[in-house]
């Protein structure tokens, strides 16, 4: 019994001697190894105001450097690493916008460049979620102006993000849990293409040169 209880305070002490900006760290350093991964996502928005929640399931493609898909039954956003279209159906639009172009289309690199820049990490507590062991840090802005407070699930074996939150100004909170995350699946370079539907508009929101 005095083993187990000293094992379990080592493995305590071991998981609390982390740092906010270790798991950061090794969050980034997966990301620079991998080459792609792809998950499926649960979104979920809270409307604080009126009490009401809005939740959508989808997918998610990503390949380095600059390629991602994503789709969900209401829109389908594809980035040939150039140039990023949203298309939603029900509105038979699509939109235009240049790969990077932070304001309209914040890429995944850019996410994470942001974090680890723009934000100062604090690590809570070991947590779970979907079962799986995870360290909970919250992610505060060096500027307030400049963003919001998000807190991150970090998967403690594979050291990928399982879960994401953050609340705006007046208290409406966004989540994304991901599941079935898969590291360096082999994804074919025709999923990062995209062909205008028959019939839809088009609003091309890249500057004019």
């Amino acid at each position: 019994m005095r083993r187990t209880i000293a094992l379990g305070l080592l493995l305590a002490g071991t998981t609390f001697a982390l740092t906010g900006q270790d798991v950061l760290s090794r969050l980034q350093k997966r990301y620079r190894k991998l080459k792609s991964f792809s998950a499926e996502f649960t979104y979920k928005f809270c409307w604080k105001l009126v009490g009401e929640e809005r939740q959508e399931e989808g997918k998610i493609f990503f390949r380095k450097p600059n390629l991602f898909r994503i789709e969900t039954p209401e829109r389908l956003v594809v980035c040939d690493g150039e140039t990023v279209w949203n298309y939603t159906p029900a509105a038979g639009q699509v939109l235009v916008t240049s790969y990077g172009d932070r304001n309209l289309s914040p890429t995944l690199k850019d996410l994470i460049s942001d974090y680890l820049e723009g934000y100062v990490p604090y690590y809570i507590r070991p947590d779970s979620v979907s079962g799986r062991r995870c360290h909970l840090i919250k992610l505060v802005p060096k500027d307030p102006e400049e963003g919001t407070e998000v807190f991150l699930w970090v998967d403690g074996r594979r050291w990928v993000v399982r879960k994401l939150s953050y609340s705006d100004e007046i208290g409406n909170e966004t989540t994304y849990l991901l599941k079935n995350v898969k590291i360096n699946p082999k994804l074919e370079g025709k999923m990062f293409d995209f062909e205008v539907p028959e019939g839809a508009e088009v609003v091309d929101l890249r500057p004019k040169r």
